[in-house]
């Protein structure tokens, strides 16, 4: 009776045992199945944008509007939009980045994005000049671009050089500045399953203009006045426009001169001009600082014609980060950082 129990009891073990190993493979086999339909999905990007050509004056730009499907978390990105390379930081993924432009000497980069100075990752040349072996030894997934590098030519060369690389618009659109950059990032967040924390961003920017909006309303009286500066010429830009759409339309500042001619480029202005509309602010971004590393802001705006403007009187000359502004402007976590360096700017 004794060694029949002890049988039973046997039996039952071996079966208990088995039962245990069969549910621990049927759940390594969904596991796996779930991870292959993981890797399998894409998701659908629409692209819309406007891909120059060789003329200046964007005549012969053509219109690129399709649907894309990029694969889920792809593991080698090349960013060539600083903005989108800042959200991508911000969401923590770094190690799907492989090759960005740096610049010669990586001295395009901004220091917010020092990070990526390191080998580690591939130097594609600058945001305009791009050096495709090093896209091609990327071996990319998917190539990020904006309008820099829009053109034509290097659509053509991105085929070439990385024929299965899915290639993914994240330029701004100036006429609805902050809802494509929400957009764009909520994007990048399905692409890398990350969407709770692209929303974090996108809520964290629309808190942002919120509080800028609440300082401006009390300024409603001081106008404003951007001006670009390249080696002692001066530029400005309106509302609807670049970096003016940010000051204007997102911040909300009253501008000097609602009448400035919509350019890309930005309308030539004179000192004489600046003296004319007396702004009671002057934001000035120093592109030749960025470019080259030279700045000529302080000299072009200490000129005579101009002594007598509110804003130099009243010391309400604020001189932005170019390398912020001028490389790296049109991103949801890029913008955050205008809106402070501009809320820091208005408590001097």
């Amino acid at each position: 009776m004794k060694k029949l129990s002890l049988l039973l009891v046997v039996g039952l073990m071996f079966l208990l045992v088995a039962c245990s190993n069969g549910g621990s493979e049927d759940k390594k086999s969904s596991d796996t199945k779930s991870e292959s339909e993981g890797s399998n999905k894409t998701v659908k990007v629409e692209n819309n944008y406007k891909a120059s050509g060789e003329k200046r004056d964007g005549s012969d730009a053509k219109t690129v509007k399709e649907t894309v499907e990029v694969p889920t978390n792809p593991e080698k990105a090349v960013v060539f939009d600083y903005g989108t390379l800042d959200t991508l930081k911000e969401l923590g993924l770094e190690d799907k980045v492989k090759a960005l432009p740096k610049g010669e000497g990586a001295k395009s980069l901004p220091d917010f994005l020092s990070d990526f100075k390191d080998e580690k990752y591939l130097n594609t040349g600058s945001l305009k000049e791009v050096n495709f072996d090093k896209v091609a030894e990327a071996k990319p997934d998917v190539i990020y671009i904006s309008g820099r590098t829009a053109n034509q030519k290097n659509l053509d060369e991105f085929k070439k050089a990385a024929p299965d690389a899915k290639v993914v618009y994240v330029g701004a659109d100036d006429k609805d500045q902050v809802n494509s950059m929400k957009k764009n990032t909520e994007t990048l967040g399905k692409i890398y399953q990350k969407e709770d924390e692209a929303k974090s961003l996108t809520k964290k920017l629309d808190d942002k203009i919120a509080g800028i909006k609440e300082k401006t309303k009390d300024l409603k009286d001081e106008k404003a006045l951007f001006l670009l500066v390249n080696e002692g010429e001066l530029s400005t830009y309106g509302a609807g426009e670049r970096f003016g759409a940010m000051i204007f339309d997102t911040m909300g500042f009253t501008a000097a001169d609602e009448n400035i001619k919509s350019s890309k480029h930005g309308q030539n202005v004179t000192n004489e001009y600046i003296a004319e509309k007396n702004p009671n602010i002057i934001f000035a971004m120093d592109r030749g600082q960025a470019i080259a590393g030279k700045s000529t802001a302080e000299q072009a705006l200490g000129n005579d014609v101009i002594k007598n403007v509110d804003a130099i009187k009243e010391n309400k000359v604020y001189e932005l980060d170019p390398k912020l502004w001028y490389f790296a402007s049109g991103s949801t976590t890029t913008s955050i950082k205008q809106i402070e360096e501009v809320e820091k700017a208005l408590e001097k």
